[in-house]
């Protein structure tokens, strides 16, 4: 019965992502479901019937995972926010206030960020690849060799963040602004940078397939990239 209820379990699940929260709660609801069965059984009933009867009493998984979400933005506000070196890939930490974190070391893969207030966190050599940081305030966060491979900065705040040596490549900078951001050793092979403004930036990096169309910049950040080999035909020097 126990693989029955397993198979079940799997199924009731197959829609979320199966992320160590929700791995653990699944084994938590299969042990608590077991000892159900057994007492269905002790008052008498056959197996068909305890069965139907266990899988009857799981409840609403909908407002389980709320819970979850819920239950796991309050324990990164406990965790003296620290959490460097951890399995946290498919989080859920939407509209989240924490500064000075780390996340150093950590997987973080398909993670969302949005609307979260992130000044002067630490994700250096993260796995944050397909991770959601829109609208976020990432002002002085340090992201020094992470993998940021299909991330998203839609309307983020990037003041003073420093990409140094991570992996770009492909991602969308549109229409930032962008002050004193590094991007020194990191590979931006098809980075887009279009309708941004780009004050005081460092790209000590190959940028000659990296894309400026219609970018507004000073003249030290257009200096950087001229030198390393931009295309700056469509751009406005301010």
């Amino acid at each position: 019965m126990e693989e029955k209820l397993s198979r079940y379990l799997d199924g009731l699940f197959a829609s979320y992502e199966e992320t160590p929260a929700v791995k653990d709660l699944k084994e938590e609801l299969l042990h608590d479901l077991e000892e159900k069965f057994q007492d269905f059984k002790n008052q008498g009933n056959d197996d068909e019937t305890a069965y139907r009867m266990t899988i009857g009493s799981i409840g609403d998984i909908s407002e389980i995972m709320q819970s979850i979400s819920a239950k796991t933005k309050e324990l990164i506000q406990l965790a003296r926010k620290d959490l460097s070196g951890k399995d946290l890939h498919n989080s859920d930490f939407k509209g989240l206030t924490l500064l000075d974190g780390k996340f150093n070391s950590s997987s973080l893969r398909g993670s969302d960020f949005s609307g979260s207030d992130l000044t002067n966190c630490s994700f250096k050599w993260c796995d944050l690849r397909d991770v959601r940081f829109d609208s976020a305030n990432l002002s002085d966060a340090n992201f020094i060799g992470a993998d940021l491979r299909n991330a998203s900065f839609s309307g983020c705040i990037l003041d003073r963040a420093n990409f140094k040596q991570c992996d770009l490549s492909g991602l969308s900078f549109d229409n930032l602004t962008l002050v004193n951001t590094i991007f020194d050793q990191a590979e931006v092979k098809g980075a887009t940078f279009r309708n941004a403004i780009l004050r005081n930036v460092s790209f000590e990096t190959k940028v000659n397939k990296a894309v400026f169309d219609h970018a507004t910049m000073d003249k030290m950040t257009y200096a950087i990239l001229k030198s390393y080999g931009a295309n700056l035909t469509d751009i406005m020097v301010i």
